[in-house]
């Protein structure tokens, strides 16, 4: 997968999860942290989460996942979790044959529970927005699905999706509120 010239259009509505959503169960994490574990229950995701960088491909600037389709990657110069603004944007691999780490991410559904372990908590997300972009709509709207340049946070998961028997043609793309840590989580602060 490769998610090339980069942006992204306003979160859609919030379906609240009765789980997760009073916000008075939450507390913000201590200080922004590195992501180190994302867990998306609904689809039964758990996966280790690397950083990774854009390269610079003809001319464009192209960003891939972890080499291993089992590994989320973390564009490490987007916001980290616990970030009061910009976005933090995880991508990883679907395989036409099965396995893929993000295989499942299509479905998804706004309401759903996302999470990203910490050192310091684990921030919990409520999914608000799950759609597809061609790979032109994506290159696109490349600029609000990068830009840092946001008020406040929000997650943004990418993989590939429309496989042709040869290539994929689009990207699904989810986006998701942070809600915080939980009161009652035992982690270090």
């Amino acid at each position: 997968m490769v998610i090339a010239g980069f942006v992204i259009p306003s979160p859609g509505l919030s379906t609240p999860d009765p789980e997760y959503g009073d916000s008075s169960e939450y507390r913000p994490l201590a200080a922004p942290s590195n992501p180190e574990l994302l867990i998306v229950p609904a689809i039964k995701l758990r996966a280790p989460i690397i950083p990774i960088s854009m390269v610079l491909e003809g001319g464009v600037n192209v960003l891939h996942p972890p080499e291993d389709y089992r590994e989320v990657g973390w564009w490490k110069s987007s916001a980290k979790p616990g970030s009061p603004s910009g976005q933090t944007l995880l991508t990883g691999h679907t395989v036409h044959t099965g396995g893929g780490v993000m295989n499942k991410l299509g479905e998804l559904r706004p309401g759903a529970a996302v999470q990203i372990k910490t050192k310091r908590g684990t921030v919990e997300y409520l999914t608000t927005k799950v759609f597809v972009y061609t790979r032109a709509q994506l290159a696109k709207h490349s600029e609000e699905l990068f830009s840092q340049d946001r008020p406040d946070n929000r997650l943004v998961l990418v993989t590939c999706t429309g496989w042709t028997g040869s290539e994929y043609t689009s990207n699904i793309i989810v986006f998701a509120t942070p809600l915080g840590v939980r009161k009652n989580d035992d982690e270090p602060r």
